[in-house]
């Protein structure tokens, strides 16, 4: 089961005004049974009852652009190249049941946030040309950079969007004369978590 569904595990429980405790929670399509490390069942008053786990992150990654600062006489870069990654990361799932009163009784609903933190590594694509090898070849292709970075997003159910900083390395006979070998560029990352 995904990591954004709320699932039969062991989470940290809390309502608005108590202490967090151990629980172990088993969801049976619109209920939900917490119970508690020594065995009691918990009976959650009808107030916003909220889940926390905490796991480790791996993701198939992409960094949608690339913003890389000025170098040399060129300004300022957004590149969008080909690149794919493998993420890594600590992660916090937030899960909370919402009650709302109505006109009609109390009705419930389950929302959901996350938070992850990590590294990643992968590879990509980068413009090989005069202008970024400050004119000191003839050629233009695009070369194979191998990229590693770190990043923080947010999940939004299986997707993770957020921001990356990240060095790139080109691996062929231009690697010394590319103006951004293993210089810092900033982006926008998505993720699709697949543990």
């Amino acid at each position: 089961m995904p990591k954004y569904q709320l699932k039969d595990d062991y989470y940290n429980f809390h309502q608005p005004g108590k202490k967090p405790t151990k629980v172990f929670v088993r969801v049976n399509e619109d209920t939900v049974k917490i119970t508690g490390l020594d065995d009691s069942l918990i009976v959650a008053k009808e107030q916003d009852e909220y889940f926390v786990k905490r796991s480790f992150d791996l993701d198939a990654m992409t960094v949608l652009f690339k913003y890389r600062p000025s170098a040399y006489n060129l300004p300022r870069q957004l590149n969008t190249s080909f690149n794919g990654n493998v993420y890594l990361g600590y992660r916090i799932d937030r899960f909370w049941l919402d009650y709302k009163k109505t006109p009609d009784g109390v009705t419930k609903e389950l929302k959901h946030k996350a938070l992850t933190l990590g590294a990643f590594g992968g590879l990509g694509t980068a413009a090989i040309n005069p202008s970024t090898t400050n004119y000191r070849t003839t050629d233009e292709y695009d070369g194979l950079v191998l990229t590693r970075g770190f990043a923080i997003m947010v999940g939004l159910n299986s997707l993770t969007v957020g921001l990356g900083v990240g060095w790139d390395n080109l691996t062929d006979r231009d690697k010394d004369i590319w103006i951004y070998q293993n210089r810092p560029w900033y982006g926008l990352t998505l993720g699709l978590n697949i543990n």
